[in-house]
């Protein structure tokens, strides 16, 4: 599950890690998107389940969506900082660590 402001760069590292190439110009997510692939571990294929939610704070409620009746074994949140506007990073920082707690 990715998280942050807008344009603070998430869909650029869901590519990264689905290995996909990296645009100039990335297009702008809408909402909640979901990808989906495969990476490689100790020669085993792994399936690879990314959410991303789009909107900055404005679709925030929509995190809870992805948890509900869902059995999910494990997850990892990455939330991401736009750190070229560093005055508004621990504001934005506390702000995502409350709505994922």
């Amino acid at each position: 599950m990715f998280v942050g402001e807008k344009s603070s760069g998430k869909s650029s590292l869901i590519s990264k890690l689905l290995g996909e190439s990296v645009k100039e110009e990335m297009p702008t997510t809408t909402a909640l998107e979901f990808k989906s692939g495969s990476k490689q571990k100790d020669d085993k294929s792994v399936k690879v389940n990314v959410y991303e939610l789009g909107g900055g704070r404005v679709l925030s409620n929509l995190l809870s969506t992805v948890f509900l009746g869902n059995s999910i074994d494990s997850i990892t949140i990455v939330l991401a900082l736009d750190l070229s506007k560093p005055g508004n990073s621990i504001e934005n920082l506390l702000f995502w660590l409350h709505t994922i707690k």
